[in-house]
């Protein structure tokens, strides 16, 4: 009897141990998890947002999730969230906070019209292979732990419209300005130049420029009145 007393209390401490296990595990408190279509650069494609607390003692975790078609088994496409270490960062985490956004990429090759997004796995390495354990600490009380026999459903969200197709701007062609011909009967009106007021003048006289003969009469005639006054002095002085 006194050896089956003595057994008893490494056993009930045992039985304790495994108990707290859960509790002392690494967990995501206060999280949530949504699904929606992206929207900008992300239209067309269903992202995931994931928030919640780093508890203290935690240590890296990577938690992957993939969609399907509706009744489907074959992935469409995966996300890896990282969740630090406490203290320690990731993208999208701070503080022991993470609030992290990750987007699927576009889904053309199926017909389906709504899509189930799972949490597969948690792992403690960045290439999946070492399963490990994280309990999230969902609101209502409601706790999810890995690892676990079959993937946990977040959400279902109906096909994302695709983004629409940007039109080409068409591009402006100028409009060729007409350049009047001489004798063309053109809308513009152009401005005569010093050799076309030339031409002109020339055209109305015939074509002859009269202005080089009136210059040679009018020399002519100053010089034959100098030659008339001259004799006329001549002569006088002879008759004194």
């Amino acid at each position: 009897m006194k050896l089956l007393k003595l057994l008893i209390v490494p056993v009930v401490l045992l039985a304790s141990a495994m108990m707290a296990v859960p509790v002392s595990a690494h967990q995501l408190s206060s999280a949530t998890i949504s699904v929606a279509c992206g929207s900008g650069d992300n239209t067309g494609r269903i992202c995931v947002h994931l928030t919640g607390d780093i508890a203290s003692d935690n240590a890296e975790r990577f938690v992957f999730v993939d969609v399907f078609a509706s009744g489907t088994n074959t992935s469409l496409g995966e996300v890896k969230f990282d969740l630090p270490a406490f203290n320690g960062t990731a993208p999208g985490c701070s503080n022991n906070h993470c609030d992290v956004t990750l987007c699927f990429p576009a889904i053309t090759g199926s017909t389906a019209t709504s899509f189930d997004v799972k949490i597969m796995k948690v792992t403690s390495d960045s290439a999946g292979n070492t399963p490990s354990d994280l309990v999230f600490q969902f609101p209502n009380n409601v706790t999810v732990q890995f690892p676990r026999e079959t993937p946990f459903k977040v959400a279902t969200v109906d096909k994302c419209a695709a983004a629409p197709t940007p039109t080409p701007t068409p591009t402006a062609t100028a409009t060729p300005t007409a350049t009047p011909t001489p004798g063309g009967g053109g809308s513009g009106t152009p401005t005569p130049s010093a050799s076309a007021n030339t031409t002109v003048a020339l055209a109305q006289t015939g074509g002859f420029d009269f202005r080089y003969p009136l210059i040679g009469l009018v020399l002519l005639v100053a010089g034959g009145t100098l030659l008339v006054v001259s004799a006329s002095r001549r002569r006088s002085s002879d008759t004194k």
